[in-house]
């Protein structure tokens, strides 16, 4: 019997087409001269401090997010089957959990919150520490998940770019579009 892996998924650009970060960083700044000043300010305390600092004046709405169907619906049928799934993100908690409390499909969130940017090498040791090395199946997207697919047992990728392609020359991996 194939030993069932949890499947952790990134979601920017792999869960949904767009980047929360950004989204929420552009709709702050342009809600006045004022909240730019207040954003650099954040960020000489980091990246995950500035986004939790957002997420704490600006609101999302998950069942508004363009989500990527094609993999919503493999992993809805990957939860029938009996793989328990993680949303694993370098957005804030606040989003993360917004969205899986809107979709209903995962176990856990694993998110950036105002100490920690779960990103690249922090997702990849996040996910490790939970689940082991090569414990679990990784669905991501960008350069940044290429540290989280090495301690991965299987890579699944969506809407790489040539950059991604390039660097995954040496890793098998299954592209889910």
């Amino acid at each position: 019997m194939k030993e069932k892996l949890p499947i952790c998924v990134d979601l920017d650009g792999t869960l949904i087409r767009n980047d929360i970060s950004i989204e929420t960083a552009l709709k702050f700044m342009s809600s006045g001269v004022i909240h730019i000043f207040k954003l650099i300010y954040w960020l000489c305390y980091g990246i995950a401090y500035t986004k939790y600092r957002i997420s704490q004046y600006i609101d999302i709405t998950p069942s508004e997010l363009d989500y990527n169907n094609n993999l919503l619906m493999f992993l809805k049928i990957k939860k029938r089957e009996g793989y328990e799934l993680f949303l694993a993100t370098g957005s804030t908690v606040k989003y993360a959990n917004q969205i899986a409390d809107y979709l209903k499909i995962f176990s856990d969130v694993f998110a950036s919150n105002q100490n920690n940017n779960l990103i690249a090498k922090n997702k990849a040791q996040k996910l490790e520490q939970v689940f082991g090395n090569k414990g679990f199946i990784y669905v991501g997207n960008s350069i940044d998940d290429i540290p989280v697919w090495k301690k991965a047992k299987q890579c699944l990728v969506v809407s790489p770019n040539s950059k991604v392609i390039k660097s995954l020359k040496n890793m098998k991996y299954l592209l889910i579009d």
